[in-house]
């Protein structure tokens, strides 16, 4: 664990269960490289001493086995770049001021206010979110930020609340590459998994669009469990509508290749290469926005959510891990979130290739991959 930050501390006491032959040793670890953000803020990652390659590693490319980032990430995790990609699931989204104040002109009653909201990127979790009644009045965008117009009419949740819709979904590809006489046959493709339990996330006070405080606008605390009977998940049609548009979403990354499939070469002999299979996979969110008249709004796709395993010890780093925690010590029965059974399964579904018979994670589609990356070992 190199502290790339991902899921692998989570993943670990399933991964290190006797059946999938893995043993946990410490590789000590060394600084790699620094990335400069800013001129006063450095982010620095960190590698297995001596840059060995190691079986289980959080960054990819010291890692022989599974991968625990997909690559081509970024499409699906920056916001921009899903807007690239899927513009037409997600509210009016703009990367400057002036497409933004063209935009607000242009709606049938100009002269009211509108809510915006302006994002980093390439941040998630509403750590990133500033509320705006009116657009900025600042010159331009930074570079990592852009304007996101409120849903018209949000549908609210009980007591006038606002609300969206989280699913997490489990997406992995895996390749096998063999190379005889000269001839190259390479095969992948990508499997892509919902969990079939879906929450509401509600924010604190009642919803008004005079009130920009986070605590009328930001909806980042699951709060309700909503399984496939749920009244609410039946009359708006929420499965079949999520699970399309998600199906839509991959699709469309994979066809562009954004997203891609690693394989590591390795030659055995002067006539036979084989290239290893290199499983990469990850859980990640989908948050979607409903308003009045029913329609559902992509608002984002958070990679590395925020994920509570009542199961194990882990660090509380967010206000949404304090607040699962002391629920689930309260009463294990009531809480309403505990991943231990998503992380569990979605394990199993990495290592076998399918979910356990009673497991939630529901199949969604198979996709052809378009690329595949040769990565050296």
């Amino acid at each position: 664990d190199v502290g790339r930050g991902g899921h692998l501390s989570l993943f670990l006491p399933y991964l290190l269960q006797k059946k999938y032959g893995y043993k946990f040793v410490q590789w000590p670890t060394q600084p790699w490289y620094q990335e400069r953000k800013s001129l006063s803020d450095n982010k620095q990652y960190h590698c297995p001493l001596g840059r060995c390659i190691v079986p289980l590693c959080d960054e990819p490319q010291f890692g022989s086995g599974l991968r625990f980032f997909l690559m081509g990430r970024q499409f699906l995790d920056e916001k921009d770049l899903l807007h690239q990609l899927v513009p037409e699931l997600m509210p009016p989204t703009f990367p400057t001021l002036e497409d933004a104040r063209t935009y607000a002109q242009q709606q049938d009653d100009a002269s009211q206010s509108m809510l915006w909201f302006l994002k980093k990127v390439n941040q998630n979790g509403g750590r990133a979110v500033e509320v705006c009644k009116d657009l900025p009045t600042k010159s331009t965008l930074e570079k990592d930020e852009q304007l996101q117009a409120h849903v018209p009419r949000p549908l609210l949740w009980e007591g006038g609340r606002k609300c969206h819709v989280k699913t997490y979904y489990y997406l992995s590809a895996c390749s096998n590459t063999n190379t005889m006489n000269n001839t190259t046959t390479t095969g992948a493709e990508w499997q892509l998994y919902l969990h079939d339990l879906y929450y509401l996330a509600t924010a604190d006070k009642p919803w008004s669009m005079e009130d920009a405080s986070d605590e009328c606008q930001i909806t980042t605390l699951r709060t309700n469990r909503l399984f496939a009977d749920h009244p609410w998940r039946i009359q708006w049609d929420l499965t079949e509508r999520c699970e399309r548009h998600l199906q839509t979403i991959m699709t469309r990354a994979i066809q562009q290749g954004k997203l891609q499939v690693p394989t590591t070469s390795a030659t055995h002999t002067t006539t036979t290469s084989i290239t290893s299979p290199t499983l990469q996979f990850e859980i990640n969110s989908a948050d979607w926005m409903l308003d009045e008249d029913g329609r559902i709004y992509l608002i984002e796709c958070n990679g590395i959510p925020v994920l509570y395993d009542g199961g194990q010890e882990q660090a509380l780093c967010t206000r949404g891990l304090e607040l699962y925690d002391r629920l689930y010590k309260e009463d294990p029965k009531s809480a309403v979130v505990n991943d231990h059974e998503l992380l569990r399964d979605a394990v199993t579904l990495a290592m076998t290739g399918t979910p356990p018979t009673k497991s939630l994670w529901k199949h969604i589609a198979t996709i052809p991959a378009l690329d595949v990356v040769a990565v050296s070992d």
